[in-house]
């Protein structure tokens, strides 16, 4: 065993230099998520020793979850191993929901990921190997995971926006950590609610990974090659969505008509790629065959919720809306000559300008919900006319019309939207008022 320890220990190094050697890390900032267990603290004393040949700068938090008595001993021996190695250790406690309905393992998690994102870093560092990449699959798996999700972790995992998730270990099997752990005489913490096989993590890898390997030797080598094979998978069909998207897409927006001239299978990889590149989940399946089976069936206007996010349509116009919004007052807003005004979800900017503007007068003009009924008269000398109709030539969507604001002057209704009245306009200097509605971006 002493000889396989020396020969492994100087490898583990050379791989993982080589691997970080091929990333832009010079002048750049990592942030090691360090919980004190084996893995991470071999990592921590992997990357401390390359800080000054790669040029990076790390830092190391501890994210102090609570969730066990003996955990309160932990933070003060990730200190002191940091130290060790001439770093702080920044502990930082977080409160977890143990009632989460994901769980308490996701909960934790989403803890974690939230202090470690939040902390200033280019990169964030995780301590993550084979053996946890094949218990990745085989989760998944046992959810119905399509071809993103059966690719599991990426050793690069470039965010927009970042920080970045770096897992330089992800190839490495659990063995070769221990041995360079012993060889080096490193210390770290024994969680004992690894063991726990109420934790799905724990029950795959011990009651199901371990006699799959016994039975299978190699078999979290393959599973995590599968990962690999799945991520390339999913690339191509990246590369396809984009491909659709060149085609389907006319400014912002979607064609309705090109989208529906998709086979399902290359509009459902679509919709799911939009989905992602806008921030949202990716929808389970049930979820998407609804909005594509919504989709087809479209009339115009139209707007179906599907959880966080939705589809709409005006006319050819197809794109996608955050369903999380915050709701517009229900009372007025005196303007009391502010250059920006919120009002809910839109922006509302008043612009001196020359000519051509409103003649308002600052605690005078009121931001008001619409109720219906009022009338603007766009051009000189042509009768006034409803909102709903102006909104309606203006292109914006019924579930907008009722959210924008009326501009009322002088007790009458002076503008709305894009629209203002003549009969409001300053013979000189004057206000332009623009209202920012959410982009319709497919």
């Amino acid at each position: 065993m002493a000889a396989s320890r020396s020969r492994l220990s100087p490898e583990l190094a050379e791989r993982l230099h080589a691997r970080l050697a091929a990333l832009p890390l010079r002048g750049a900032r990592l942030t090691l998520g360090f919980s004190g267990g084996l893995d991470s603290t071999v990592l921590l004393h992997l990357l401390a020793g390359l800080r000054e040949p790669l040029g990076f700068v790390l830092d190391v938090v501890h994210v102090a979850h609570g969730l066990q008595a003996i955990a309160a001993e932990w933070p003060a021996h990730c200190r002191r191993v940091a130290a060790a190695l001439g770093l702080e250790c920044v502990v930082v406690p977080v409160l977890v929901d143990r009632e989460d309905p994901q769980g308490l393992e996701a909960a934790a998690r989403a803890a974690r990921h939230a202090v470690l994102n939040s902390h200033g870093a280019d990169w964030v560092v995780l301590a993550h190997h084979r053996g946890d990449q094949a218990e990745t699959v085989l989760h998944r798996l046992t959810r119905g995971a399509g071809v993103a999700g059966a690719a599991a972790m990426r050793s690069v995992d470039p965010r927009d926006p970042g920080p970045g998730i770096l897992r330089p270990l992800l190839e490495e099997p659990r063995e070769a950590l221990l041995d360079w752990a012993q060889a080096h005489g490193l210390e770290w913490i024994e969680d004992p609610s690894n063991a726990d096989p109420r934790y799905s993590r724990n029950f795959i890898r011990h009651q199901i990974l371990a006699p799959l390997n016994a039975r299978f030797p190699g078999a979290e080598g393959a599973l995590a090659r599968a990962a690999a094979h799945f991520a390339e998978a999913q690339e191509l069909l990246t590369q396809l969505a984009r491909l659709d998207l060149a085609n389907v897409c006319e400014g912002s927006a979607a064609s309705f008509t090109r989208l529906l001239g998709l086979p399902r299978a290359r509009l459902a990889n679509l919709l799911r790629a939009r989905l992602i590149d806008r921030g949202f989940l990716a929808p389970d399946q049930v979820r998407l065959d609804a909005a594509l089976d919504q989709l087809a069936q479209a009339p115009s206007p139209w707007r179906a919720s599907f959880g966080d996010w939705a589809l709409c349509r005006e006319d050819d116009r197809i794109w996608i809306e955050s369903t999380e919004s915050t709701p517009p007052p229900t009372e007025p807003l005196c303007w009391q000559g502010e250059a920006i005004l919120a009002w809910g979800d839109l922006q509302l900017r008043f612009e001196a300008t020359s000519e051509g503007g409103l003649a308002l007068a600052a605690g005078a003009a009121w931001l008001k919900p619409r109720e219906g009924g009022e009338k603007l008269r766009p051009q000189a000398g042509r009768p006034r006319r409803d909102l709903k109709t102006l909104g309606r030539e203006a292109g914006i969507p019924p579930w907008w019309r009722d959210r924008l604001p009326v501009l009322w002057n002088a007790q009458r209704p002076v503008a709305w939207g894009p629209w203002t009245d003549s009969d409001a306009r300053a013979a000189g200097p004057g206000w332009r008022l623009t209202v920012e509605l959410p982009g319709r971006v497919f």
